[in-house]
């Protein structure tokens, strides 16, 4: 279903051209996040799963589904793509390695906050789970800051 091409008004254009720096920026950022869950939403309508350690999606969706969810999320990006020319909206380029060395920033509070000095604020542990767990969080955080090197590096 294409969409046919809007023509502002001569008052929306000069709207238009006066967006502040500030409103601009709030409209590209919130308009990639947009865009990349809704390449997200794609690939589960191509039927991606991933199945990891402790981590499994499930792709439950039915075929019916998946093609009105293909539909919907095309749709959407051609709102985007007007959006992005009439507002002359710059495109977020976002490498993998700041992506990759974002998420570990995140993921080494999450896995300070296992330590058992932080899992104290749910009660008393066990001095033998300390010593078990401990180590292994102690591990992990070491495994991504090595991870954060990786991609810090070229």
């Amino acid at each position: 279903m294409a969409m046919h091409p809007v023509t502002l008004s001569n008052d929306t254009d000069r709207s238009l051209a006066n967006l502040s720096n500030g409103h601009k920026r709030g409209i590209e950022t919130t308009l990639a996040i947009l865009d990349e869950e809704l390449c997200q939403f794609e690939e589960w309508a191509k039927g991606r799963e991933i199945h990891s350690v402790l981590y499994h999606e499930q792709n439950t969706l039915s075929a019916e589904q998946r093609n009105a969810l293909s539909t919907e999320t095309a749709m959407m990006k051609e709102i985007l793509v007007e959006l992005r020319n009439t507002l002359k909206l710059a495109c977020r380029i976002r490498t993998v390695e700041k992506v990759i060395s974002s998420q570990c920033s995140t993921l080494w509070i999450y896995l300070r906050e296992l330590e058992s000095s932080y899992l104290l604020r749910y009660g008393e542990i066990s001095p033998d789970l300390v010593t078990y767990f401990d180590p292994r969080i102690s591990q992990l955080v070491d495994h991504i800051n090595q991870i954060r090197k990786i991609v810090r590096t070229k």
